[in-house]
């Protein structure tokens, strides 16, 4: 399975943007996966599309035993940094490197929308040991405060040329939610921005555009500027 170029060159340039700038996840999510997914010390756990380790992170307090998976190699280098002590593999959802039935969990973070889904469910159940269980998880920001809905807009010009996760379908899943706020500077909010695949990939010039355009509405907000989410957490066991 190819990568999305896209993807996998705005990610691959912007990791540290990625990691500087996209949110964690909130407590109650990371107890909601730990709860449905029976998580526990010596449970073997696949952090999926693993970015630079902002859900394992969160996993590894909960002394599982973790391996990630990651395709882009930007990614990867900063995972190491990040996390380190936790293998991280070059590879794919569409074709995981471990063996079959090798792990209890599998855990999605912001990442299943990239993924060609019948062909990942597929691997996921391949990997999975018997009564295994998996959860995909998304941070939606929350478009129902004025200000977030009009920085969507801003960024969202591209919007049907990628996936989005709001399209994604999942049937046979159970949906969980909570709420969520990150508290960035306002150089942190324009990295949040920077670091849409997307955006990541455009030109100097451009990318500058979209930037200035989002400095300008908030420009005059008081910092740390809150951005709320929305946080999904879509399991199955």
């Amino acid at each position: 399975m190819t990568v999305n170029p896209t993807a996998a060159f705005g990610f691959d340039s912007g990791a540290q943007a990625y990691e500087r700038g996209r949110p964690s996840y909130p407590d109650d999510a990371i107890a909601r996966i730990a709860e449905v997914l029976r998580l526990a010390p010596g449970k073997r756990v696949l952090d999926l599309a693993a970015g630079t380790g902002k859900m394992t992170r969160l996993l590894a307090p909960l002394g599982v035993d973790l391996v990630a998976v990651e395709p882009v190699a930007g990614m990867r280098a900063a995972f190491a940094t990040a996390v380190p002590g936790v293998d991280v593999l070059d590879g794919t959802a569409e074709a995981i490197p471990l063996p079959d039935a090798s792990v209890d969990a599998v855990v999605v973070a912001q990442a299943f929308h990239w993924f060609d889904q019948t062909k990942a469910l597929a691997e996921i159940d391949r990997v999975l040991k018997p009564g295994g269980g998996v959860a995909l998880v998304w941070n939606r920001r929350d478009e129902s405060v004025p200000w977030v809905a009009e920085m969507s807009r801003i960024i969202h010009w591209n919007r049907g040329l990628i996936p989005a996760y709001d399209g994604v379908e999942l049937d046979g899943f159970t949906k969980w939610t909570c709420g969520y706020v990150q508290s960035l500077t306002h150089d942190g909010l324009l990295d949040r921005v920077a670091s849409v695949s997307y955006i990541a990939a455009m030109d100097d010039r451009e990318r500058a555009g979209v930037l200035a355009q989002v400095s300008d509405l908030v420009r005059g907000m008081t910092e740390p500027i809150p951005l709320p989410y929305v946080t999904e957490v879509h399991s199955r066991t």
